[in-house]
């Protein structure tokens, strides 16, 4: 049990709160503004504040900031009406641990209450152990990677949803992953379910479990994957294709962490963050009638984007290096690099798989390579398009430049010294101070460029 403080200019929500909340054994105070509030925590700090967004004087938003800045131990939780969706999600976004919807009722308050108090003894043991979340790092040098893992390290200490979008495979599922092994749940159980992949009547019992006798075939109790991920994370992909009736009790479980198995009765509970992902424009799904909004903003807390492999080229070479070394061990392979012709192609191929596509080929790559380099064949030769060779780099950005299309000046002349840094190494049998005289460069200069370019 812990100590709480209830924050709220209602007399009677606060009365009604400290005595639900007492009665559970927690140690309350009340106060009836952001101002009061502060003055109470100073005098006796609270392991939990629960507090109303809209106020006079000191809105919820205000003091937020406020108990972050001077009571870094202290987890809040906001309440918000119905209307003021995006001030909660902001709110959420900048450290607040959830929120309540009103009305809401006195079993939901409880179990918010509760799960705040077990992430606040997480958190204080965490800092007191001196331990730091374990960290996912992305493979990728590009501003677009580094973006999204500053927004994984953010979140590390947060128990927010997280909503990661993309193009199918651009690796969704691993930033899942990267999120639970930076939080303080990295201890507990990573489960995946994909919405997209059951018809809704098994992705409930899946989900949420059912009871002996709850349909044909169910000769026991069976738990579900919220069970199974209890204080820990579970990743929900295709997030897009849920049914109508399945957002109604996935959103009850997001906000109460209160579930009822197929053909229960019991309310189960449990406490379990939740990952989502889609390829799908959720926003338009809430547009047309067939997401919900109040599921929508209480996944999209923090939204992270992914962007196709096409719009960071740049990190084609380090993804590559990355996949070849797997690849190469796994399958016994005694694969050195790619040869200059092979990653001019793949630099140049507009990989409408993104990271998946590129995976796939550089496995076929690596099982015709018994040793040596890979050549461009290896990764394209079995295809019907032809692929992009170093004579043949594409289309021709000037004209499509005259045809009203538009080229990052500065990716293609990454793309071009790039090209040129590869044939002279190439041609030099990976000699660098000899390719460096073949370019005019000293031999700092070509060690840096090759570093910076992400070359092997």
């Amino acid at each position: 049990m812990g100590r709480i403080l209830v924050v709220d200019d209602e007399e009677g929500l606060r009365r009604m709160l400290a005595i639900v909340l007492g009665r559970d054994g927690h140690q309350v105070a009340v106060a009836a503004s952001g101002a009061d509030a502060l003055e109470r925590l100073a005098a006796e700090p609270a392991e939990v504040v629960l507090t109303d967004l809209r106020m006079d004087g000191m809105d919820g938003l205000a003091l937020l900031a406020r108990v972050r800045a001077a009571h870094p131990d202290t987890v809040v939780a906001v309440m918000t009406a119905h209307a003021e969706w995006d001030t909660a999600v902001q709110a959420m976004r900048q450290g607040a641990f959830t929120f309540l919807r009103k009305p809401f009722d006195n079993a939901a308050v409880r179990s918010v209450v509760a799960r705040a108090c077990h992430a606040r003894d997480r958190l204080v043991a965490a800092r007191s152990a001196g331990e730091h979340p374990h960290t996912i790092h992305l493979v990728g040098a590009s501003a677009a990677v580094q973006r999204v893992q500053h927004l994984i390290e953010q979140v590390a200490t947060s128990d927010a949803t997280v909503l990661v979008l993309g193009e199918s495979g651009t690796g969704k599922e691993l930033v899942a992953r990267a999120v639970h092994y930076a939080s303080l749940r990295a201890d507990g159980p990573m489960v995946r379910v994909n919405a997209g992949a059951l018809a809704p009547g098994l992705l409930e019992s899946e989900l949420f479990g059912h009871v002996k006798g709850a349909f044909t075939g169910a000769i026991e109790d069976r738990p579900g994957l919220f069970a199974l991920a209890d204080r820990g994370t579970l990743f929900l992909d295709e997030v897009g294709e849920l049914a109508p009736e399945t957002q109604v009790k996935l959103l009850r479980i997001l906000e109460s962490g209160e579930y009822l198995p197929v053909g229960g009765r019991e309310v189960r509970r449990c406490d379990v963050r939740i990952v989502a992902a889609t390829n799908r424009d959720l926003a338009a799904l809430v547009q047309d009638g067939s997401f919900r909004e109040d599921l929508y903003y209480r996944l999209a807390v923090v939204p992270i984007e992914l962007p196709p492999l096409r719009d960071r080229r740049e990190d084609i070479p380090l993804l590559a290096g990355h996949l070849l070394a797997r690849h190469a061990v796994k399958l016994r392979r005694g694969v050195s690099g790619f040869a200059a012709e092979a990653l001019l192609a793949m630099e140049s191929w507009p990989w409408p798989g993104n990271i998946r596509e590129l995976d796939n080929r550089i496995q076929r790559g690596v099982a015709l390579t018994p040793e040596g380099l890979i050549q461009r064949d290896a990764l394209f030769g079995l295809d019907r398009t032809p692929a992009p060779s170093a004579d043949r780099p594409g289309d021709d950005p000037e004209a499509g430049l005259r045809t009203g299309g538009t080229l990052a000046l500065e990716d293609w002349l990454q793309t071009q010294e790039r090209r040129m840094l590869a044939a002279a190494i190439e041609a030099c049998d990976g000699n660098l101070t000899a390719a460096a005289e073949r370019l005019g460069l000293t031999f700092r200069q070509i060690r840096y460029k090759v570093r910076q370019l992400g070359m092997r």
